[in-house]
């Protein structure tokens, strides 16, 4: 006749001790008050909007996730009318960028417009994509470039990064080598003197475009005051690039 002992895990006490180490993590995965409080103010930031997809997973690390409303052409008398796409499990979103920042602290003044048109925001958003990915060709794992596009399959890795390449450089020849914002050199007052560099047109579309960098931002890294006016002439020689990149 034989006996059967018994596991340590099938005893009375090793199962409270397992259950209750279930319900309660151990010390090591416990946070403070406020450590818990930023990770929560992380989690909540990062949540998806109602109206977007449940399937879009939740991730911190990723950034804001703004809804995507495609528009179709759907005929109407003699002619069309554009209108929303439906999703009947919610909308695709996209990730937030310093586009939609300046676009609603703008919306959220008196008066308020839209400080960039579409085809501006659209031309900086394919812009950053294009030089991410002209960046990180030939990199471990990246292989945006080795995807096959619209059907063309004989086009390889090189074909790919040349035609990117070369894009690329179009867009930054029409950015040109202007100045978006310089210092005078006779009406500098004497506590700036030495301090505020140039902003040339190429750095401002870099730190905005691709930097996700806000005017204000831009401002203080070349030692310039954040006033009125000198938002103005970043903004305005932004949108100036912005235009060019987009008609060149």
């Amino acid at each position: 006749m034989s006996t059967k002992i018994q596991k340590a895990r099938e005893t009375s006490w090793a199962e409270e001790a397992i259950e209750a180490e279930r319900v309660k993590p151990p010390e090591r995965f416990r946070y403070g008050s406020d450590e818990a409080a930023r990770i929560d103010a992380v989690r909540h930031a990062a949540r998806n909007p109602k109206s977007c997809s449940r399937e879009i997973p939740v991730a911190p690390a990723r950034g804001p996730v703004a809804e995507f409303r495609e528009t179709v052409s759907l005929p109407k008398g003699d002619g069309f009318q554009l209108a929303e796409a439906p999703y009947r499990a919610g909308c695709p979103g996209r990730v937030r960028d310093v586009f939609d920042i300046m676009t609603e602290q703008a919306m959220r003044r008196r008066g308020g417009r839209a400080p960039f048109t579409a085809g501006q925001v659209q031309i900086a958003r394919d812009y950053r994509a294009l030089f991410e990915r002209v960046q990180s060709a030939g990199m471990k794992c990246s292989a945006d470039l080795n995807a096959v596009r619209g059907g063309d399959g004989g086009r390889d890795f090189m074909d790919v990064f040349i035609a990117d390449s070369e894009r690329l450089r179009r867009l930054q020849r029409a950015i040109g080598a202007g100045d978006a914002l310089a210092p005078r050199r006779d009406g500098a007052h004497n506590m700036d003197r030495g301090t505020r560099r140039s902003i040339t047109d190429a750095r401002l579309v870099e730190m905005v475009c691709v930097g996700q960098e806000p005017l204000s931002a831009v401002l203080r890294a070349h030692g310039w005051a954040l006033a009125g006016k000198n938002r103005k002439c970043l903004h305005d020689a932004l949108c100036a690039s912005l235009e060019r990149m987009r008609c060149g």
